[in-house]
């Protein structure tokens, strides 16, 4: 009798505890844009969307993340990293409808790299997205990144921090 509600027990404990286990999280994955030694990382459920425009544009299905990388080296003479991010996104904004403004342009430095960021809603196709534009800049590698972050409204609200995150993480690979 007592072996057998010692296996009962040990049934239950095994049981129970499968349970209450937590999902694991997904591993986390770099991705990296070559030509200019910088790389961006995501988790897994992220991979590499090929043959757009874009230096490099990664996807979980639900979000996208688009970079056009360049050096201070190749811009024209007396434009600026703002300028660049202005040029790249007024020219999205030119081939959208119903451009919102969700949260205006705002400037944050965050160690190594000044991030500049705003929010915008508009649509394609008629579709309606949430676009969150980032210009990435890392003055001591002379480098830049213009990103883009493309979602439906409700799923960027959802991830809004975990997609800044994965933005915030673009460092140069040297």
């Amino acid at each position: 009798m007592k072996k057998a509600i010692a296996i009962l027990l040990l049934v239950c404990v095994v049981f129970s505890g499968c349970s209450v286990m937590k999902k694991a999280k997904p591993t986390e994955m770099v991705f990296s844009i070559d030509s200019y030694d910088l790389q961006i990382t995501a988790d897994s459920t992220f991979y590499e969307n090929t043959g757009g425009s874009f230096d490099l544009q990664i996807t979980n299905d639900k979000s996208y993340v688009s970079i056009m990388a360049y050096r201070y080296i190749d811009l024209p003479e007396g434009i600026t990293p703002r300028d660049v991010y202005d040029t790249q996104t007024e020219d999205l904004f030119s081939r959208r409808t119903a451009v919102t403004t969700i949260e205006e342009t705002k400037t944050e430095s965050l160690g190594k790299l000044t991030v500049t960021q705003a929010l915008h809603s508009a649509e394609k196709d008629g579709v309606k997205n949430y676009y969150a534009t980032y210009l990435v800049d890392l003055p001591q590698e002379e480098t830049l990144a213009w990103v883009l972050v493309t979602a439906t409204p409700s799923y960027l609200e959802a991830n809004r921090e975990y997609l800044h995150d994965i933005v915030c993480s673009l460092t140069t690979t040297e």
